[in-house]
């Protein structure tokens, strides 16, 4: 071989004379040494996967692997496929491995990764909701939460929220239910536990909608849940009356009243700031104080011992200490209200009839908040001041919230009511009839003719 045929980038190793490179059928050689690197030597062919014909063709494609090994971007064919080979490898065992991820395990990590880490204040509520999915018996018997994440399907979560239906759950906790799984099984998909989530778009695992609830608070009413909660105060670590009022007064919800400070109520400027991780929508905002909730925050901020309560004290505990729950108080106060005396069990539990009395009053803390609402419209605060202090994303949920549309008709009928009889013109209107009608003269004394 001549010197000059030695030192091409690209060459043949076939016995053919250089001269007739061009035209054999063999291999183009790509041969390479960087500076301080080490020799690349091989077949164009080969490592391209395809035959290369011309020598134009063999030195362009060398030109190209010059520049991706000077940038370090260059990798063998052999590399490559092991590469691949690898991948595919991982790729096949991954369902393998999350296959031994159980419902019960994968339940566990995603309320500490998911809800619990982002802050959101309803997580245990999201805990307690898929314990009941893993608690469902499914048709062999077996606890769903003992199957494998990766085996369940939309079938088995489908008869989950049938069985719950049939057993007489809420609408608003079977809507719960399905928003807390459909969001797990995302979070599951994204963090790689499954390949997708098995709930499609056509499952009939899917939320209803609600009938409207309209219950309201007469004055009468309001006053014997006063008294009723006024009467529990002491023993029951909460200040109840003082928190109906508010929720009244502010339309806050329980949760963001239950974690009010002291630091949050400014009576100089009138206003209560709801921060963000209190809030349901994890937005902070800003509400008037009334003139009667004014002056139960200035009785409430003392202590027992008659000083006032630090910044970082709970505005409704009695020792402001943070309550957790008001769940007995509420439902003792809701009963003694309406002249039932409560029975309580073993366990903090209410008796059958005081559970079927207490449906049957059917008074939820949250309607306090719904008649806030109602109330304001009713007296003609604008709807989009009623949105700011309820806190809503836009002012189309207030307007289906409070049923806006049905309470501005019975306020038109009211004010019509109240027209009603007072004289709308000066003198009587005339009466038009047709012409002899009554008798010939008719026609003379009708202005028309």
């Amino acid at each position: 071989m001549s010197p000059r045929a030695r030192h091409h980038s690209v060459r043949k190793v076939c016995g053919c004379g250089w001269r007739r490179w061009p035209k054999c059928p063999h291999a183009w050689y790509f041969s390479y040494k960087p500076r301080g690197g080490p020799r690349y030597r091989f077949s164009l062919d080969a490592e391209l996967g395809g035959h290369i014909g011309s020598k134009t063709d063999a030195e362009k494609a060398a030109t190209d692997l010059r520049s991706a090994i000077n940038a370090g971007t260059f990798k063998r064919a052999a590399e490559v496929r092991q590469e691949r080979t690898e991948l595919a490898a991982a790729e096949a065992a991954r369902p393998a491995a999350t296959a031994a991820v159980t419902l019960d395990r994968f339940v566990a990590v995603y309320i500490e990764r998911g809800p619990k880490a982002s802050g959101k204040a309803t997580w245990k509520d999201d805990e307690y909701l898929l314990g009941t999915l893993c608690a469902h018996r499914t048709a062999d018997g077996r606890r769903l939460g003992e199957w494998s994440l990766a085996a369940i399907t939309e079938d088995e979560l489908e008869a989950f929220h049938a069985a719950k239906r049939t057993a007489g759950r809420a609408a608003s906790t079977l809507n719960h239910l399905v928003q807390v799984i459909k969001a797990a099984l995302r979070w599951a998909a994204r963090k790689g536990y499954v390949a997708r989530s098995p709930v499609s778009d056509g499952s009939a695992l899917k939320r209803t909608k609600l009938a409207q609830r309209a219950r309201r608070l007469t004055p009468e009413r309001e006053t014997a849940l006063l008294a009723a909660a006024g009467a529990l105060t002491r023993g029951a670590g909460v200040r109840l009356s003082g928190l109906i009022i508010a929720a009244l007064e502010t339309g806050c919800r329980r949760g963001e009243l239950l974690g009010l400070l002291w630091a949050d109520v400014n009576m100089e400027r009138r206003e209560l700031r709801v921060r963000a991780e209190n809030a349901k929508s994890r937005d902070a905002r800003t509400v008037p104080i009334s003139t009667r909730l004014a002056a139960v925050l200035q009785m409430a901020n003392l202590d027992p011992a008659g000083r006032r309560y630090p910044p970082t004290a709970h505005v409704f505990s009695a020792l402001g200490e943070p309550v957790k729950t008001i769940k007995r108080a509420w439902e003792t106060c809701v009963l003694r209200a309406h002249g039932y005396e409560p029975q309580w069990l073993k366990g903090g539990k209410l008796s059958a009839e005081s559970r079927a009395t207490l449906a049957e009053i059917n008074l939820h803390f949250h309607d306090l908040r719904h008649e806030a609402g109602s109330r304001w419209l009713e007296a003609g605060m604008p709807l989009h001041h009623i949105k700011e202090i309820l806190g809503h994303a836009n002012i189309s949920q207030t307007d289906t919230y409070l049923n806006a549309g049905r309470i501005a008709l019975q306020d038109s009928m009211r004010r019509f009511d109240a027209a009603r009889g007072k004289p709308v013109a000066k003198s009587p209107v005339t009466e038009h009839r047709p012409v002899g009608h009554d008798g010939p003269d008719q026609a003379q004394k009708d202005p028309l003719h």
